[in-house]
Formats: structure tokens, sequence, C-alpha cells
């Protein structure tokens, strides 16, 4: 299925988005990808304790999530947020990648490989969304750039957002690079709401979150040997049994 992607492919702007700066937030309005570039620094803002991340929210749809395109799917997502605040996370496959599945409880399966038309990229996207509503709560998307088990949450990139939606690719040039889309692994993604309290504090209402497992898929000729194998052990079962 080809899906039409979000501007974020090309060269995005991120209007509304906060900033953690010292473990404050400053409300300013950015619209340069720059300047988001500059905040994915600010790892440390709001620091705590080694945390691996694991599934969190509500398994469901998004139907006023569009992730900044047309056509990528909202029927499976991982919802969260209180006080009028929503936050969605979900991963989907890119264009005519294979299809990303899930087990419906906030673990999204797809397969390694480059994306055909980027091969710096990954063939499937993480996809969020962050509404503060009525709320004057702020987020941070933390993004796992190894594909180890078990990133600690602290380690990962800290993206600070305001009321905003996209669609992005772990192999966006943005991240930071190094990514590379042939890898297997587990890559974990997490939406953190923040209310301020006071000048420089804040703190946390909750979170969403989800883990991406990336698996490889057998090249024709390994599938070829394995058959034969099953083929091999078959004749033996069956001559053995004319003997009996």
């Amino acid at each position: 299925m080809d899906l039409c992607e979000s501007p974020a492919a090309g060269s995005p702007s991120l209007p509304g988005l906060g900033h953690f700066f010292g473990g404050s937030f400053v409300n300013n309005r950015v619209t340069s990808l720059v300047a988001a570039a500059v905040a994915v620094t600010l790892a440390g803002a709001g620091t705590g304790h080694a945390q691996a991340v694991t599934p969190a929210g509500t398994f469901g749809s998004l139907p006023v999530a569009t992730f900044g395109g047309t056509g990528i799917p909202n029927n499976a997502v991982m919802t969260g947020g209180v006080n009028g605040a929503t936050m969605g996370l979900t991963a989907t496959q890119r264009f005519s990648a294979p299809a990303v599945t899930n087990d419906g409880a906030g673990t999204f399966f797809a397969a390694a490989g480059p994306s055909a038309t980027n091969a710096a990229y990954a063939g499937w996207n993480f996809d969020f969304y962050t509404d503060a509503g009525t709320s004057n709560s702020l987020f941070k998307l933390f993004v796992d750039r190894n594909p180890g088990p078990g990133t600690d949450q602290w380690s990962m990139q800290q993206i600070p957002l305001g009321t905003y939606q996209d669609s992005w690719n772990e192999g966006m040039s943005f991240l930071g690079g190094g990514f590379d889309p042939n890898a297997a692994g587990e890559y974990s993604f997490l939406l953190v709401q923040y209310t301020p309290t006071g000048p420089y504090g804040y703190t946390e209402q909750a979170r969403v979150a989800m883990n991406v497992d990336v698996t490889t898929t057998p090249e024709p000729s390994s599938l070829a040997l394995l058959g034969t194998g099953f083929v091999g052990v078959a004749g033996f079962v069956k001559r053995r049994v004319k003997r009996v």
C-alpha cells in the first residue's frame, strides 16, 4: 500500500514547539527544523534513574490523527493523556514496504531493510500525535537510536513538542545519522506529558510508549536450503516407517 507521508519526509517545520532549557519550559514558537535539531541535543533536561521503556497507554484508534500526512493508518495507536490532553504513538509501513503488524498491546513488528524511495530510511515510520487541548501541558518525544533491547529512556534523544503531529523515520538526517536500515533489533518510542510547576519545574502527568521489533527476512537461497532439509527429513522418516 502506498502511503502519502507528512512534510517531515522533506524539510518540516515545527510550529508551537515548546523547549526545555535547564529543566524548565519556555513556550516559544519555532518554525525551523534547525531549532528542532538543537532541541535534540538537550539530553539531560529532567534526567532520572535508568529506565527501560515498556509499552504504555491504551491500544486502539485515534480518528483525529493524520500524523501530518494522508493515508497514514490511525487505527492501531497507543494513546493516552490526562487533563484534556491527548497523545498517540504508532508505527506504519513506508509506502510499498512490507506491512507493519502489532500484538494489540504496544509492540509493533517491522521487516528490516531500506525504503524503496530512500536507501538511508527504514521501510517503516514512527508516527506521533500530541494535543494539549485545554491544558497547559507540553510534551517530550523520546526516540531510541540503539537497536539493542531495553534502551534506557534517559539515553534516548529527547525532542520537546507542543501541540504537533508528524510521521518520522529513523533514517532522517536531523535525528543524527548513523542508522542502519538493514539492522534487526528493538526500537522504543515514548511520549511524556508534562505540566509546569512553578517557573523552573515540571511534573510528568502521563506517558504513552511503544516498541518496534525489527526482524530480518531470510534470503531466498536460505529458504531453499531450509526446504531441502525438510524434504530430506520427511524422506528419512518415510523410510523408517516402511522398515517397521
